[in-house]
């Protein structure tokens, strides 16, 4: 059988970012970086059965509860979703995220339980 060794792999992100407990209180420029690129976003909504998670990201090095978003991921309840961003998505100010359980634009209302979730970023 044949074998193809690479010897150097560029990453394709080099920042990992886990909130074990996203909620409607921002996490102000999570990636610590003022541009990069995001790549990927796991919501890990499981610990609600009964209640959808909506995981804001807004391109700004510090944001409020009922700003706009740039993105917004859904979680079904109970369910874990991971959406892969194909090209990544570029961001020039910071990425600072935030968790609701209603997608209206200016919901402040927090997941009743833990919402786990994890950016792959530059």
């Amino acid at each position: 059988m044949a074998v193809t060794k690479t010897s150097t792999i560029t990453a394709l992100a080099g920042i990992l970012v886990l909130d074990l407990d996203a909620d409607a209180t921002v996490e102000a420029n999570i990636t610590g970086n003022s541009s990069g690129t995001l790549y990927m976003v796991e919501v890990d909504n499981t610990a609600n059965a009964s209640t959808a998670a909506y995981f804001r990201i807004r391109d700004a090095s510090s944001a409020v509860t009922n700003d706009d978003h740039t993105w917004m991921f859904y979680a079904p309840a109970g369910q874990k979703v991971t959406y892969a961003l194909n090209e990544g998505e570029a961001y020039s100010a910071g990425l600072s995220v935030w968790c609701t359980s209603n997608p209206a634009y200016q919901d402040a209302t927090a997941p009743a339980s833990s919402v786990i979730t994890r950016i792959l970023a530059s």
